[in-house]
């Protein structure tokens, strides 16, 4: 698989601008928020290297909420690959390239890379970055496009918060403190001790005291 990754994957990132570290690809908007694409690997067949490769979508303000307890003493690190965020997407095989062609849901994202495939498997992974995946991580970048994807589903991604959590960590560096605060009268608190409503609040604060 590092054959794989060193030439056919990392080539078509690097074009587009990411950033490589082993496995894990970045890209990181001027808003702080990241594309991650990684890799995972499936011990499931001896005859074969399965594996999954997927992105998330990091919002700047979601990475700090959840973080928050550790944010101020400025070793927070970067997100990894296939991290809690707020949208991830799949790269699917073609159905020559699929460990199981036939599967449905997460099982059908798994590639098989078999003696004799690695360069066709290569290829086809380049090729559905190219035309398929990236273009996706850079349109989801824009807070804009990334909200009007979680408001209305358009693409086969999966959204992985409540949406009105979301929305409001998309547009609290800008919408008016009141639209916020409308929002967060229908935050339901996860349990006890649930301080996201707080936590909005008090960034709400500092933004507007940095104004």
């Amino acid at each position: 698989m590092h054959l794989l990754i060193r030439e056919h994957v990392a080539p078509v990132m690097r074009r587009a601008g990411f950033k490589r570290s082993g496995r894990t690809f970045r890209l990181i908007a001027d808003s702080g928020d990241q594309a991650v694409l990684g890799f995972a690997r499936h011990y499931a067949d001896p005859d074969a290297a399965v594996f999954e490769v997927g992105y998330r979508m990091v919002p700047a303000p979601y990475w700090e909420w959840v973080n928050r307890q550790h944010w101020n003493s400025g070793q927070v690190g970067a997100p990894p690959a296939f991290v809690s965020a707020a949208l991830a997407g799949d790269v699917v095989p073609p159905p020559w390239a699929a460990q199981l062609p036939d599967s449905q849901g997460r099982l059908r994202a798994r590639w098989a890379l078999r003696e004799g495939n690695r360069q066709v498997c290569g290829e086809a992974l380049a090729e559905a970055l190219s035309t398929e995946s990236i273009p996706q991580m850079v349109h989801f970048l824009d807070r804009t496009h990334l909200l009007q994807e979680l408001r209305r589903p358009s693409m086969p991604v999966t959204r992985l918060l409540p949406l009105t959590r979301l929305e409001i960590l998309l547009r609290v560096d800008d919408a008016p403190r009141h639209e916020i605060e409308a929002m967060l009268a229908d935050v339901r608190p996860a349990g006890p001790g649930d301080d996201f409503a707080a936590w909005v609040r008090r960034r709400l604060t500092a933004r507007d005291v940095a104004m």
